[in-house]
């Protein structure tokens, strides 16, 4: 893969040999116990010493970290828990602080609001990639009865939004539906395991609050699951509710009622499996990614 692209990858850094370097952080990183030892020093030390080529910078996350920075948002003005009209508010301290330690580099982040909620929507030294999948890697087979989740089994509770899925999976094991919360309910030797089981799996559910395009959700797409989705993070500009996947509200009783109906329906979890397929096809496509970082890279090398 890095061949056919014509990139190197390289384990150090070396000045006068490189072009570009791809640096990366989330809202984590800039925990200030984070950014003097933990992970965010490595991104620290770096933009401190590659003072002679371009640097992209590649945000992962959101300014939503309510377990270690002050925030003005609570769940009764987090309209839906999702931003209100003043979204600069959110996380002033975390925004400020980003602000800061990316002056100077090209700022890219992986869903347009998570860009517009760091403040950088007019910025024109930033942009957003939206991530691109090859079809092929993904396997659609003939489908099981079971519901499945693939997030972080720890860490950042609200991001993630871990209550609302163990609310939603408490409700379907008192009506003995089987939910599958990958790395925590089952793991796989191998990839091909993983793909498989996606694969014969015919919903797929996505609880989170803040995670910008959840890869994890796109490879349900792909592997034809009918998926059932929170609208944040630009979901809702490309889910179509009961049309190409479904966009659920944040109530466990009516994401379990869904369920059951689609389990019941198996044709038309199939039908909406396999148009939300189609869309992820045209959305995640990989030649649009391609040419998105191909482009960026003439951009800010200027080569």
């Amino acid at each position: 893969m890095v061949k056919k692209y014509g990139v190197e990858w390289v384990p150090h850094y070396e000045k006068g040999k490189y072009d570009v370097a791809l640096l990366h952080l989330d809202q984590q990183c800039l925990d200030k116990n984070l950014w003097e030892i933990g992970k965010g020093s490595l991104y620290r030390e770096l933009n401190e010493v590659i003072t002679d080529i371009p640097k992209i910078l590649l945000m992962h996350g959101t300014p939503f970290y309510p377990e270690n920075f002050p925030s003005d948002i609570t769940e009764d003005n987090y309209k839906e828990l999702g931003f209100t009209k003043d979204q600069i508010r959110m996380s002033s301290v975390l925004i400020k602080t980003f602000k800061e330690v990316a002056k100077g580099n090209f700022v890219l982040f992986n869903s347009h609001k998570a860009r517009k909620q760091w403040g950088f929507e007019n910025d024109t030294n930033s942009q957003t990639i939206v991530h691109g999948m090859d079809p092929e890697e993904w396997f659609d087979l003939p489908k099981e009865p079971r519901v499945v989740t693939m997030i972080s089994p720890g860490g950042l509770d609200k991001y993630y939004d871990r209550t609302f899925l163990s609310a939603v999976k408490e409700e379907l094991q008192e009506k003995d539906i089987y939910h599958c919360h990958i790395t925590v309910d089952a793991t796989f030797k191998n990839w091909d395991e993983y793909r498989t089981f996606l694969g014969r799996s015919l919903l797929y559910f996505n609880p989170t609050l803040e995670s910008p395009m959840p890869r994890a959700r796109t490879e349900a797409m792909l592997s034809g699951c009918c998926v059932l989705t929170t609208p944040h993070q630009d979901a809702d500009t490309f889910i179509e509710d009961g049309v190409n996947g479904f966009i659920v509200k944040r109530n466990p009783q009516s994401v379990v009622k869904k369920i059951e109906e689609l389990l019941d329906d198996y044709k038309l979890a199939i039908k909406i499996g396999q148009a939300g397929k189609k869309t992820a096809l045209e959305i995640f496509n990989p030649d649009r990614y391609q040419n998105d970082w191909i482009n960026l890279l003439n951009k800010v090398t200027k080569k």
